[in-house]
């Protein structure tokens, strides 16, 4: 049984997986464990807000729309791994 995660858990997910290079939708869900409904579910608050921009190439026959993270999403990435850390080294410290 898997553990829920929460909408920022699963942004930053995408995230890290289009920073680190997988950019088509089939891996996207392939990668982060989601449905093709739930993957577009997500992206569109994802678009929306400017962390992540679609890019379309036309020359790659296996899927035209591919994903990129913007700056934005770089900035969030960084701030929200920073954030987790801070979250985890607490957690650490009261469980001792």
């Amino acid at each position: 049984m898997s553990i829920p995660r929460s909408k920022f858990e699963l942004y930053q997910e995408i995230l890290t997986h289009v920073h680190n290079g997988n950019y088509l939708p089939t891996r996207l869900m392939h990668k982060t464990h989601i449905s093709w409904v739930a993957f577009n579910r997500i992206k569109e608050p994802l678009i929306s807000q400017g962390l992540l921009e679609e890019v379309e190439d036309p020359g790659d026959r296996r899927s035209r729309i591919k994903y990129r993270a913007t700056e934005k999403g770089e900035k969030f990435l960084e701030y929200f791994g920073t954030a987790m850390k801070l979250i985890n080294q607490e957690r650490k410290s009261q469980s001792i």
